[in-house]
């Protein structure tokens, strides 16, 4: 079967068409402030580099302003430097995000990681204040749940285009 994202590649290659593992998301609360945690295969999303895969609503709205770059990333055969990413621009004219491609990063407990991983930088006049980044496996999670985000930031939110 021909893959619907590549139609040059064969779908049971693809991790959108087929893949390997279950994601869906919780709710949950951090503070006072409602944050969601994406779960892989029924369990919180804990890699040997990583801790839980989780995030509010800043981040939500960024991943979801981002998610045909991040779809690219997560199909990417050679995702480190692999193409010119765009600098999105958001609602007010003083907020950008600005995406970026590493083949090796640092995570925060200071090992470094070599594989692919995209950053979204939020930019408000000027200023980095807020960022994200996730290997290809979250990518195509977030790609895979694009729906559910956009709906959980809509309820929590009340509104989300």
């Amino acid at each position: 079967m021909v893959c619907v994202h590549f139609p040059c590649a064969i779908s049971n290659d693809c991790p959108l068409c087929f893949p390997k593992a279950l994601f869906e998301i919780e709710e949950k609360r951090w503070g006072c402030e409602p944050i969601i945690e994406i779960f892989r295969d029924g369990e919180p999303w804990a890699l040997p580099w990583d801790n839980n895969f989780q995030f509010g609503r800043v981040k939500t709205a960024m991943i979801l302003n981002c998610i045909d770059t991040i779809e690219a990333f997560a199909l990417a055969t050679n995702p480190g430097g692999m193409f010119p990413l765009p600098i999105i621009q958001e609602s007010d004219p003083d907020l950008v995000i600005q995406l970026q491609t590493f083949s090796i990063f640092t995570n925060s407990n200071g090992d470094i990681i070599e594989g692919p991983y995209l950053r979204l930088d939020r930019i408000y006049n000027g200023k980095k204040t807020l960022h994200i980044g996730f290997g290809q496996q979250k990518a195509a999670a977030l790609v895979l749940l694009k729906d559910n985000l956009r709906s959980w930031l809509r309820s929590v939110h009340g509104w989300y285009r």
